[in-house]
């Protein structure tokens, strides 16, 4: 187990996902705190906006 992290980042939404990725992609440790589900609230309850599937 890593006890030392480059980044730390607080929450996984879409956001917070997104940052962890790119910074793994570029060599640092990466670690994600999250309270609830992964994706955040949009993406596990549907409130993307549906006009962009149009």
């Amino acid at each position: 187990m890593v006890s030392a992290y480059d980044l730390v980042v607080v929450g996984a939404g879409s956001g917070g996902l997104s940052a962890a990725k790119q910074a793994a992609k570029r060599g640092a440790t990466v670690a994600i705190v999250e309270r609830h589900h992964l994706g955040g609230v949009c993406v596990n309850q549907g409130c993307i906006a549906k006009k962009l599937m149009v």
